[in-house]
């Protein structure tokens, strides 16, 4: 099999993608109307998409704040491909964008350490293992979800 990242720019394949890889990972992404959210705003945002053959398998989609930070807005690869270097490579092409593009942050929203889920524990394993550190988490922003924000020094 190759596997070829792409920047896709059409917006309505954006959110085709998304939909089709979030609504198979519900151990991440259960709540409905995060879905439709997700599935709707990529359309506006910097988009990579990772493939096996002509198989999308995962997806980074970013978003810039301000002039100092980008974020990753939401980024999925499917389970069966997890741990094989898809996550790093989407993440490597933001981090070469943000840089390239003048940014000091990166940073990324995430389920926080005191929620016990165990998929999210893993999450937030792989971001500080590609050099995100916990900078703040903050109760209300995901309803009773508490969310942790990371970044990364680009």
């Amino acid at each position: 099999m190759n596997r070829v990242i792409k920047t896709i720019n059409d917006p309505q394949t954006k959110s085709n993608i998304t939909d089709f890889i979030l609504r198979r990972l519900p151990d991440w992404f259960g709540i409905e109307e995060a879905i439709i959210e997700y599935v709707d705003k990529v359309k506006d945002t910097l988009f990579y998409a990772a493939y096996y053959d002509d198989k999308p398998v995962g997806f980074l989609s970013l978003k810039f704040n301000n002039e100092y930070s980008s974020e990753i807005y939401v980024m999925g690869i499917l389970k069966e491909y997890h741990n094989r270097g898809i996550g790093r490579d989407l993440i490597g092409k933001a981090i070469d964008y943000s840089v390239e593009n003048n940014y000091k942050f990166l940073m990324v929203k995430t389920l926080g350490d005191s929620h016990p889920d165990k998929n999210y524990k893993g999450t937030r394993e792989f971001y500080r293992k590609l050099g995100f550190y916990p900078l703040e988490e903050i109760e209300g922003i995901w309803g009773n979800n508490p969310c942790l924000i990371m970044v990364r020094p680009l």
